[in-house]
């Protein structure tokens, strides 16, 4: 098993409000990078976020990897909320 699952005290929510938390922080890094590329000035929160991005993004995997189907389903709905509140 995962070693992100490594105490029986472990919530499954818990890894679902964390999956989330770095989702926000991947769609974060996207806006930064955006916002960048839309000046001509170089900007220091989007190398930031470049430099980040790919961080987050691994371990998101390795979270989602980790989650029983349950979870896994709980995660959508909550990417589901996330997206339509941003969009």
């Amino acid at each position: 098993m995962s070693s992100i699952r490594n105490t029986a005290t472990t919530q499954p929510c818990a890894l679902v409000a964390q999956a989330l938390a770095i989702y926000r922080s991947i769609a974060a890094c996207h806006a930064h990078i955006a916002n960048n590329n839309s000046r001509s000035r170089s900007n220091t929160h989007a190398l930031t976020a470049a430099l980040m991005l790919p961080c987050y993004q691994a371990e998101f995997r390795n979270l989602v990897l980790a989650l029983t189907s349950d979870e896994e389903r709980e995660l959508r709905y909550a990417l589901d909320e996330f997206r339509n509140s941003a969009a």
